[in-house]
């Protein structure tokens, strides 16, 4: 927030707006890019964790990827097969909904010189 110039700010308060109407229509869309970009990434990154998650876990309350850890561990291949393929068309999911997102709020190049 610290990058957003004050002036975008004080010109919606010099134009009669609330502070929640300027949040909502200048301030969040500056941000929402940064907040969405941010979430995919942990989102993305805790599939991918497996140390803490092995640490951390008791019986019952075991996370997708310590599943996949004791069906390694335990030989069954046609299961962690099966779970690691719904993992892949997850995490594919939310890939292309980051490429969507990233490409609705990217600045658009005019075409014309």
């Amino acid at each position: 927030m610290h990058q957003i110039q004050k002036e975008l700010e004080e010109a919606s308060e010099m134009s009669g707006a609330s502070w929640l109407y300027t949040f909502r229509r200048v301030l969040l869309p500056l941000l929402l890019p940064g907040f969405v970009a941010g979430w995919i990434y942990v989102i993305t990154h805790s599939f991918r964790e497996l140390s803490t998650s092995i640490m951390l876990y008791r019986s019952g309350t075991e996370v997708i990827s310590v599943v996949i850890f004791e069906l390694w561990d335990a030989g069954q291949y046609p299961e962690l097969s099966a779970l690691g393929m719904s993992l892949v068309v997850v995490l594919l999911a939310i890939s292309l909904l980051a490429r969507w997102v990233g490409g609705k709020f990217s600045v658009q190049q005019s075409e014309s010189g």
